[in-house]
C-alpha cells in the first residue's frame, strides 16, 4: 500500500464556492511538488449518510487533510465533517508514533484553512495548530491568484504537504498497510469529543 493522494478536501456541502477555487488554486500549485491527486468528494454526505469503505481508504491513504473552516464546520446535527477530523487525528497519532516525532504542530497532518471565525476556532485547534487565515480573500468574484498574499499561502500549503509525504515516505508501507480496513468514526464514537470543537456559546449577562 502507497499514498495516493497529497491531500483529503473536508468541507461542508454550504462551502461548495469557497471549496472549488480552493482546490482549484491547490491544484495548481501542489503540482510543482507532489504526482499526486487531491481527493475531493463532490457530492457531500448529508447527516445520516455512511462513509463507505472507499471513502475511509482515500483518508487513510492521503498525506494531509486539509480542512476548508468555518463556524458550522463542526455541527452535532451534520457530524460528517467532524468525523473526518476525528479520523484524521488517529491516522496522525499512528504516523507520528511511527516516525518517532512527539505530538507537535510542525508534523501535523491536519490543516485548517479558515475563510470564516477565527475567532470561533475550537482551543485545540488554535493552540495546537499551524491554521492559514482566508478571512480577508474574496469568497466570489476576480482569481485569488492575482492576490500575492493568497498565492503565498498556497505555496506555503503545497510545500508543507510535500514535506510530509517526505517524512512520511520512510514508514510509507507501515502506515498505509491497514488502509483497506481503516473506519471513519461514528457519529456516536465522537459525541463526547465534539463538545471540545463546537464554537464557545456567548455568555448571558451577569453570569
Amino acid at each position: 500500500m502507497a499514498f495516493q493522494y497529497s491531500c483529503f478536501i473536508s468541507y461542508r456541502n454550504s462551502q461548495d464556492d469557497i471549496t472549488e477555487k480552493l482546490v482549484n488554486s491547490l491544484k495548481i500549485e501542489l503540482k510543482r511538488w507532489l504526482d499526486m491527486e487531491i481527493y475531493l468528494d463532490k457530492e457531500r454526505l448529508t447527516g445520516g449518510d455512511l462513509f463507505n469503505n472507499e471513502f475511509a481508504k482515500a483518508l487513510c491513504e492521503s498525506v494531509c487533510l486539509i480542512v476548508v473552516y468555518t463556524p458550522t464546520y463542526f455541527s452535532k446535527q451534520n457530524s460528517y465533517c467532524a468525523r473526518e477530523y476525528r479520523a484524521m487525528e488517529i491516522l496522525e497519532e499512528r504516523r507520528l508514533k511511527a516516525l518517532g516525532f512527539p505530538k507537535n504542530i510542525k508534523h501535523g497532518f491536519i490543516i485548517p484553512i479558515v475563510y470564516r471565525g477565527e475567532k470561533k476556532l475550537p482551543e485545540r485547534i488554535k493552540t495546537k495548530r499551524q491554521c492559514y487565515i482566508f478571512e480577508d480573500f474574496q469568497i466570489s468574484g476576480r482569481d485569488n491568484l492575482d492576490n500575492p498574499d493568497y498565492a503565498k499561502k498556497i505555496k506555503e500549503i503545497a510545500e508543507y504537504i510535500q514535506e510530509r509525504f517526505l517524512e512520511l515516505r520512510r514508514v510509507e508501507k507501515v502506515v498505509c498497510e491497514k488502509c483497506n480496513t481503516f473506519e471513519i468514526p461514528s457519529a456516536k464514537d465522537i459525541s463526547g469529543w465534539i463538545q471540545d470543537m463546537l464554537p464557545p456559546q456567548p455568555k448571558l449577562p451577569g453570569r
